[in-house]
């Protein structure tokens, strides 16, 4: 027998939403790979170096995501990691003269041993929810103040000029990845990569044990699963992603200040991953470009105009797309306002009838 179409269109709107949150990273991915190898042709250096300035961004998104989305720790400070791996890779190359690749290294692993300091003292003292993003807040403006405070290591509010750019010798050949062409395709290969590595992860065993940690903590304890050690780890990784994006900002833009420890930011890599969907990878990374390009273009006309802006995207996400715009976030949100629909001809029918009455 034939169902009305209503019948179908109230079984889409109940139905829950297909699983195709992992369309979401490949799509970005691919969309990442093309805009490589377009956009350089298409683009003047200034607007190369804005996407590029963006796809950056994405990267911070990308590790902020793997910790909240994937792990569900919150964090309110975690432009820390960003900061450290930006300022250690522009002291160890412009105060001490280290090569690049040495100022990688630093930056990189100097945040990561951070991580791990704090995430040791915190996590495995039990420190959760509203308590560690509280006490993460509270690290990320100490260490702004030490960027402020102590001129000469880090520049003080000047901050650092002069950062290198990225360069390595392979086979006897130096590799140069700092003109406009080359930190493009350097950004973009290891956004890719990286986002790649990240959804691989995710799929994995261990990926299944952070979602059943951020799921519930308790029962994924009585599973047998050492819970702070796991969020220990994905804690280090998400500050060692998050550095990257940091060492990558000084070196493209060349000179760092103590603004890469802004608690503004740190607001912005939130929503970035709110609107763009948690947990999805890909989500975040495209909400982080578009809103950082848009951010770009808003503030030239106005400057007061970008916050407004923002609050307004957020709260139509928050009401409209709880998930992101991430394409299952999307269905979603058509499925709610579908919803919403049904109930206002519902209560107008009701009203009719007790009218009628």
């Amino acid at each position: 027998m034939l169902q009305p179409p209503i019948a179908h269109v109230r079984r889409w709107l109940w139905q829950p939403a297909m699983n195709i949150e992992d369309i979401s990273p490949m799509a970005v991915g691919v969309a990442i790979v093309a805009a490589a190898l377009i956009l350089p042709f298409c683009l003047g250096p200034y607007l190369l170096s804005t996407v590029r300035d963006a796809l950056i961004m994405g990267l911070l998104a990308l590790s902020y995501d793997l910790l909240w989305g994937r792990a569900g720790v919150l964090t309110l400070g975690h432009t820390t990691f960003f900061g450290l791996g930006a300022y250690g890779f522009a002291v160890a190359t412009v105060q001490f003269g280290q090569t690049p690749v040495i100022g990688f290294i630093v930056g990189l692993f100097g945040a990561m041993a951070v991580a791990v300091v704090l995430g040791y003292f915190l996590l495995f003292a039990g420190v959760r929810l509203h308590f560690f993003a509280i006490i993460s807040m509270a690290v990320l403006i100490v260490v702004q103040q030490l960027a402020t405070s102590w001129q000469s290591v880090t520049g003080g509010d000047t901050g650092l000029l002069g950062i290198p750019g990225l360069s390595f010798s392979l086979i006897g050949h130096t590799v140069d990845l700092s003109g406009a062409s080359g930190a493009w395709y350097m950004v973009a290969a290891v956004l890719a990569m990286l986002l790649l590595t990240t959804w691989l992860v995710c799929r994995s065993r261990y990926g299944k044990v952070l979602s059943a940690i951020a799921t519930n903590e308790w029962r994924a304890k009585a599973c047998g699963y050492h819970t702070s050690a796991h969020l220990l780890l994905v804690f280090t990784a998400s500050a060692g992603l998050a550095a990257v994006a940091g060492v990558l900002m000084a070196a493209c833009s060349g000179v760092v200040a103590p603004d890469v420890f802004s608690p503004v930011l740190a607001t912005e890599v939130i929503l970035w991953v709110a609107i763009g969907g948690r947990g999805t990878l890909g989500g975040p990374v495209l909400a982080a470009v578009a809103l950082t390009l848009l951010k770009q273009a808003v503030s030239s006309v106005s400057t007061d105009g970008w916050p407004l802006l923002l609050g307004g995207v957020f709260l139509g996400c928050v009401l409209f797309l709880p998930n992101g715009v991430q394409p299952s976030g999307l269905i979603t949100g058509v499925r709610r306002i579908g919803r919403i629909r049904l109930w206002r001809t519902a209560v107008r029918g009701t009203e009719r009838v007790e009218g009628g009455r």
